[in-house]
C-alpha cells in the first residue's frame, strides 16, 4: 500500500467520522459538508482503479449506514437527549382554543397595544391577544371593540371610549 492510499484511507475515516457528527448535529452544515467531501476524496484516493474505488465507495456506505443505526439506536433509548427529536409530547387538544369557546369575546372592549397594520396584539380584559381589524390601519393605544371571531381570528374594529 503507497503513501498515497494511506492518506486516502485517513481521509476517508476523517470523512466518516465527519458525516457521524452530522447525526448529532441538525443540518447540513459544516461537518455534512466537508465529511461528504472528505468521504470521496478518501475514496478516489485509495482505490488505485475504477474497481478498487467502488469497492471502497461500498464500504464506506456501509459503514456510514452502520453509524447511522447506532445513532438512532442510542437517540431512542431516551438516555441520551437528542438533539433533532423533540422529547415533549405535544396534545393536540391542548394547542389551540376552538372558535365557539373564543365566542364570548365578541363585545368586549379592550385596547391596541401595538399598531394593527391589520394585524396586531391587542389587550382585553388584562389578557392579550393576537387580533386583526377590518382591513385598515389601527394606532396603537386606540380603543377597540371586538366584532368578530372568523377562522381562529379575532376581528376587531376601533371603538370608542
Amino acid at each position: 500500500m503507497g503513501a498515497v492510499q494511506i492518506l486516502g484511507v485517513v481521509v476517508l475515516i476523517i470523512g466518516i467520522l465527519l458525516i457521524g457528527v452530522e447525526f448529532y448535529l441538525p443540518g447540513f452544515g459544516f461537518p455534512g459538508i466537508a465529511g461528504t467531501v472528505f468521504t470521496a476524496a478518501g475514496i478516489f484516493l485509495t482505490g488505485r482503479n475504477v474497481q478498487e474505488r467502488v469497492v471502497v465507495g461500498i464500504i464506506a456506505i456501509v459503514v456510514i449506514a452502520v453509524l447511522l443505526v447506532i445513532s438512532i439506536v442510542i437517540f431512542s433509548s431516551k438516555k441520551i437527549k437528542s438533539p433533532i427529536k423533540l422529547d415533549e409530547d405535544l396534545q393536540g387538544k391542548d394547542l389551540f382554543i376552538e372558535e365557539k369557546d373564543m365566542e364570548y369575546l365578541i363585545g368586549k372592549k379592550g385596547v391596541a397595544i401595538s399598531d394593527l397594520k391589520p394585524a396586531g396584539k391587542g389587550e382585553f380584559d388584562g389578557v392579550k391577544f393576537d387580533v386583526m381589524s377590518a382591513n385598515y390601519y389601527i394606532k396603537k393605544d386606540s380603543v377597540l371593540v371586538i366584532t368578530e371571531v372568523k377562522d381562529n381570528r379575532i376581528i376587531v374594529e376601533e371603538g370608542t371610549k
